[in-house]
């Protein structure tokens, strides 16, 4: 089994996909074992602990280290949006990462809003406009993303937090 990407062109060395949540349960050993087969280097959580449970994925952290993923839990609630402050540090590192040459995979429930609000941010960080940011991700996925105005509009508040921190 292959798991669904949805590659986004990006420059540098490295790769960024979104995809909707991997089945649990008993698939949860086969998906993240998939994700490594696709070379996928570190998989990014943006599911609460409430719909962890709902969608039986609470032993993702485990199943990903397992399958030799690096696993990074960045918890959103559905259709909204994270203090930027709060993840700037996850997505810097993220970024980081990606300009080394690793496959990051942002997922939420669907794919749509979390995961794209996320890639946003790691696009950003490494230099795309928000808006070309958006442009990449719509163009990967297909159609419009993410699923609020208030979510397209983070990666602006996302800048401006990265470079209080810069100048400060």
């Amino acid at each position: 089994m292959r798991p669904t990407l949805f590659a986004i062109e990006q420059p540098g060395p490295g790769r960024l996909s979104t995809m909707t949540k991997p089945r649990g349960g008993d698939w949860l050993v086969d998906e993240m074992t998939a994700l490594r087969a696709a070379d996928v280097d570190v998989l990014v959580c943006a599911l609460t602990t409430a719909e962890l449970d709902e969608v039986d994925l609470t032993e993702e952290p485990q199943a990903a280290a397992e399958a030799g993923l690096e696993f990074v839990s960045i918890p959103i609630v559905d259709r909204d949006i994270p203090d930027p402050a709060a993840v700037l540090p996850d997505l810097r590192r993220l970024a980081e990462r990606l300009r080394a040459g690793d496959h990051i995979v942002t997922h939420c429930r669907f794919g749509i809003g979390r995961a794209s609000l996320l890639a946003a941010g790691i696009l950003v960080l490494n230099g795309l406009a928000p808006d070309q940011a958006w442009q990449q991700l719509e163009r990967a996925r297909g159609h419009a993303v993410p699923d609020t105005p208030a979510q397209r509009d983070w990666p602006n508040k996302l800048l401006t937090a990265h470079t209080s921190k810069i100048t400060l």
